[in-house]
């Protein structure tokens, strides 16, 4: 009677599959919410500069208050932008330095 080469308690392969731990998780997680934030941010102004812009009557206004306007806005979304994409860059590159 031949015996088995390996024996089932000898064997190396699990018989229960083990999920992998990813250590990176916790960052991606972080990184999703600051990305998430800033798509928020800035719809948000846009929501507002918009509901400014026809609300206010400036859409129909001289071209000049419109242009003024539009930088404005357009320096504001600037800002928002900067503030939370430093965020954004933070979480990414965290665990680099």
């Amino acid at each position: 009677m031949a015996v088995p080469l390996c024996r089932r308690w000898a064997t190396t392969e699990r018989q229960v599959p083990v999920t992998p731990v990813d250590p990176r998780a916790p960052q991606r997680a972080a990184l999703r919410r600051a990305v998430l934030n800033l798509v928020i941010g800035v719809v948000i102004l846009d929501a507002i500069a918009m509901s400014i812009f026809y609300l206010t009557g400036i859409a129909h206004g001289p071209e000049r208050t419109r242009w003024l306007f539009v930088i404005a806005w357009s320096i504001a979304t600037a800002a928002v932008v900067v503030v939370l994409l430093r965020k954004v860059r933070a979480i990414r590159f965290a665990n680099r330095r």
